[in-house]
């Protein structure tokens, strides 16, 4: 069995450089993503696991009011329920609100729930809570609102009170890449659709959840080149905290690294100084990610 499923990945191998980007895109029409990507985030025991450290290292969610963004097909909000007082869950994806309804009311906790259907960036909560909890990230905050979310919410946050995840942080490195000419991006999901790198990893920026006011990325600045070739491509990663001691460094259902065309090429040799001028807003998408070379 597992010999045949080798042979059928290995056979696919160039159909399947794009299959995440298909999985993960998002669809505006009813703010949700393709079913598999539900299924992708749900077996994905060390996305889940981060955010299941998180709270342990916490150990105050007994008797808590919880605010979770995001809620999806529930993963994180299981791990939670049975200890909290109270939790206003917040989905603004129509097509789970039946899914969602069916899978609280198996469950002890279902009396503690609040379950509003709303956009989370103008939603009012009608208390203030001790932890919110969303998991709305996607590579560099580029594709999904997590920040401004959380810049909404945190007016509902108590003094002291929790922000999950906390922190993130995003890394780059420039890259030679083979891209389709249609494709402006694609997380990458397997070793042979990597690029060949030119520069070690550079930090671009740290997004501090409970502090960040910034709307966006406006950045410039320069980067050493390790070898000679064609840069057309960056490189993407982001680290995330969830809480301090919980960590997560991205998989396929979450923030996997991601190669992004840059806005022009670069012949450059081994030696060189490379400038960047890197400028994108967050929430908006990472096709609109203008990274010009100089």
């Amino acid at each position: 069995m597992i010999d045949k499923l080798h042979h059928n990945i290995i056979d696919n191998y160039d159909n399947l450089k794009y299959s995440l980007l298909k999985a993960q895109t998002f669809d505006e029409e009813h703010y949700g993503f393709p079913e598999i990507y539900y299924k992708i985030m749900e077996t994905d025991l060390q996305r889940v696991n981060a955010f299941k450290k998180a709270f342990q290292i916490h150990n105050n969610f007994k008797d808590a009011v919880v605010c979770e963004v995001g809620v999806g097909t529930l993963p994180l909000t299981k791990l939670y329920m049975p200890f909290v007082k109270k939790a206003y869950l917040i989905e603004n994806n129509p097509d789970l609100i039946p899914f969602i309804k069916e899978e609280i009311a198996k469950y002890d906790w279902a009396d503690k729930v609040e379950v509003i259907f709303a956009d989370a960036l103008t939603v009012e909560l009608p208390e203030r809570v001790d932890h919110v909890i969303g998991e709305l990230m996607s590579i560099y905050c580029a594709n999904e609102f997590q920040v401004q979310i959380f810049q909404h919410m945190r007016d509902y946050l108590k003094p002291n009170g929790n922000l999950f995840p906390n922190r993130i942080v995003n890394f780059a490195r420039l890259c030679e890449a083979q891209i389709d000419d249609n494709i402006h991006h694609y997380p990458v999901m397997f070793t042979r659709h990597q690029p060949m790198f030119l520069t070690q990893q550079f930090l671009v920026n740290e997004i501090e959840l409970l502090k960040e006011k910034k709307q966006g990325v406006r950045l410039s600045f320069s980067v050493p080149v390790l070898f000679s070739g064609t840069v057309n491509a960056l490189y993407l990663e982001s680290y995330v905290e969830v809480t301090e001691g919980a960590n997560f460094t991205g998989t396929d259902s979450l923030m996997p690294p991601t190669i992004l065309k840059t806005t022009n090429t670069q012949e450059v040799k081994a030696g060189d100084l490379v400038h960047i001028d890197f400028n994108f807003d967050y929430g908006s998408s990472l096709d609109k990610i203008s990274c010009v070379l100089s």
